[in-house]
């Protein structure tokens, strides 16, 4: 009979020691589930944000949307990059790249639906009855949003105009509470509090800025271009970089900077919000009020960020997934 207790007994140890042991150990944090918007083919940070994006351990990129670059000067000079503007399409290069993407880092089971190809509206605003642009990318966000559980939130990154988002919300104004968006444009002062959306992708439409900065409903997270300004990336450097990966992804990053033409560095905009979401550690995030013609409520915004870490965290994910 004493031999039964011993055996019950060291069950029950070890029963209350696995528990101890599992219940100790701390839990795992889920990727954050995002829908990238991007006007990828207007310059080349755009590319490095998206591979950063889908590489990263703590983002679940759902979706990869393309969005217009539609601009002034598409009607007044000869080339934008390398790319002849007489019948230019801005969103089909968006999509073209974001599907070489996908392909290139064997992630084509990523949703990659179509943006629309023109902004909200007029060139002098939107009302309630303007035209709205129909495309995939908004049915998407609709479709995504719908199926966010009660108390969630569906997170949608814009890298470019607003536009797909913007007009989401316009067709389906219920998804406005269940939405967090992150989109980067404006300049900001932060020491006084001053908006300025002399930017290019307020430029390409003001008209679904403008919404979105107004909906109170909207949870919306705001990387002003004076905030990641500041993360630039040496062209020497960073094709000796991609050289030593050699991965097509990489072959596709470092093509990119003869595209655009740049010079011996180039300004990472969208990288910057990326990284920023990926390593809060690498941004202050503050609460700030929306410019006063939109309302003044309450947003959050990025009004500084640690570069060099920014940089340092791009490369060593680079190099750990897609090295050899």
């Amino acid at each position: 009979m004493a031999s039964v207790f011993l055996i019950s007994d060291k069950f029950l140890f070890a029963a209350i020691l696995f528990c101890f042991v599992f219940f100790s150990l701390p839990l795992q944090a889920q990727p954050m589930q995002v829908i990238i918007d991007a006007d990828t083919g207007n310059e080349m940070d755009d590319l490095y944000a998206i591979v950063g994006a889908i590489l990263s351990e703590d983002m679940d990129v759902i979706g990869l949307s393309s969005a217009h670059f539609n601009n002034a000067q598409l009607l007044t000079d000869s080339m934008w990059h390398i790319y002849p503007t007489a019948n230019i399409n801005t969103l089909e290069i968006s999509q073209q790249l974001n599907e070489e993407l996908l392909q290139a880092i064997d992630r084509e089971d990523i949703p990659h639906p179509e943006g629309a190809n023109r902004m909200l509206g007029y060139a002098w605003g939107y009302y309630k009855g303007a035209p709205l642009p129909s495309s995939a990318a908004t049915d998407f966000i609709i479709a995504q949003a719908n199926q966010v559980a009660e108390g969630e939130k569906l997170t949608v990154v814009c890298l470019g105009a607003v536009t797909n988002v913007a007009t989401a919300i316009e067709l389906a104004p219920e998804i406005a509470t269940k939405l967090s968006v992150y989109l980067l444009g404006m300049s900001y002062d932060v020491e006084n509090g001053i908006w300025n959306k002399n930017e290019f992708n307020v430029r390409n439409d003001l008209n679904g800025m403008d919404r979105l900065l107004a909906n109170e409903a909207l949870e919306l997270y705001v990387m002003p271009a004076s905030t990641s300004s500041s993360l630039k990336f040496g062209q020497e450097k960073s094709l000796k970089k991609l050289k030593t990966i050699q991965h097509p992804v990489s072959d596709i990053l470092a093509r990119r900077w003869a595209e655009v033409s740049a010079d011996k560095q180039w300004t990472m905009w969208d990288l910057a919000l990326i990284e920023a979401m990926i390593h809060p550690e690498t941004a202050t995030l503050e609460e700030r009020l929306s410019p006063a013609e939109n309302g003044g409520r309450p947003i959050q915004v990025y009004t500084e960020i640690k570069p060099q870490q920014m940089e340092a965290n791009f490369w060593k994910s680079l190099e750990q997934k897609l090295g050899k």
